[in-house]
């Protein structure tokens, strides 16, 4: 039990596109998209950069946990791209907020955040650090093939973060990878005259019926796993907070552990799949919302592209 999360933000892109302004685009509608997953809108960015967004995020973390930048000895940002290839996005938010710490980015798609925590424990109960500020971000619309509509309509933008403190919050984490490339987004190869590679085309490709099956499976897999490591039940557990990526996944996770409506959180509905910041960005809106009291249990849980998984079980400290 080397943490617990002492503060949390959130910073969201202005520009709302529900699935109305996404029929007017391609052959899609409300009722075809929100039916199939649960998504009704998504932030999208426009002038905005990732940069603005998890300044704005941490600053909000920050202030929550009653910390100066100075009492930083990490940080670490969960994402897939972020506005520069280098230096890392976590560099380019450290710099932001005046925080003068060691900095980089964890890239395993939608379980980074997770994946990020079980770094940010191992610096933690090493002595390491004592503070440290974990970052998520994504910048979807930036990354996806406009013209695929069975994937386009998934995802959306935005970014959060979340101060850990050294302490006792941290009850189990699990995390694994069952390589594959069901979800895969390939970079520029670049245009070197001496390269025979032919450039591959950018933009994200999923095999949605494999993407879902791996999903329901190591979603309930690593649930029980991290149930069992914190010698715990699921009615032991207060909110699970699942990774946003379709509402049948979530439903099949509620169903398999017959979990009461009301425990499984969710915001979908309105943002869509942000990868590595949708947990986080639940975690914030519940925390501002009042939804968690001191000494609840949240078993946080997300799967992604790699493919990755991760769980965790934290006691609410606030």
């Amino acid at each position: 039990m080397s943490f617990y999360i002492a503060g949390t933000g959130s910073a969201l892109p202005r520009k709302v596109v529900t699935n109305d302004d996404l029929g007017k685009i391609m052959d899609t509608n409300d009722e075809w998209i929100r039916t199939r997953t649960g998504i009704r809108e998504r932030r999208v960015l426009t002038n905005e950069t990732l940069t603005e967004l998890t300044e704005a995020a941490g600053g909000q973390a920050l202030a929550d946990a009653g910390l100066k930048p100075e009492e930083i000895d990490l940080v670490l940002c969960a994402t897939m791209r972020g506005d520069m290839i280098t230096p890392s996005q976590a560099c380019l938010t450290a710099e932001k907020l005046g925080i003068v710490a060691p900095c980089f980015d964890i890239n395993a798609a939608c379980s980074a955040m997770l994946y990020s925590f079980e770094i940010a424990d191992a610096f933690i109960s090493t002595g390491r650090a004592n503070n440290v500020l974990v970052l998520a971000c994504e910048a979807m619309s930036r990354q996806l093939d406009w013209t695929d509509r069975s994937s386009c309509i998934l995802f959306g933008d935005g970014a959060a973060a979340v101060v850990l403190k050294k302490g006792e919050g941290l009850i189990a984490q699990t995390m694994v990878c069952e390589p594959a490339r069901t979800i895969y987004n390939c970079a520029y190869d670049g245009a070197s005259p001496f390269s025979t590679v032919e450039n591959r085309k950018v933009g994200l490709v999923m095999d949605g019926k494999e993407t879902y099956k791996f999903a329901v499976n190591v979603m309930l897999a690593q649930m029980e796993k991290v149930l069992e490591k914190a010698g715990l039940t699921m009615d032991d557990i207060d909110y699970v907070l699942p990774h946003q990526a379709n509402i049948r996944i979530i439903d099949a996770a509620k169903k398999r552990f017959g979990i009461e409506d009301g425990k499984v959180l969710t915001n979908i509905d309105s943002y869509g799949n942000m990868s590595a910041t949708s947990i986080p960005v639940l975690l914030d809106e519940n925390a501002k919302a009042g939804k968690f009291k001191k000494g609840d249990k949240l078993l946080l849980v997300a799967f992604g592209a790699g493919m990755t998984a991760a769980a965790a079980v934290c006691v609410w400290s606030k």
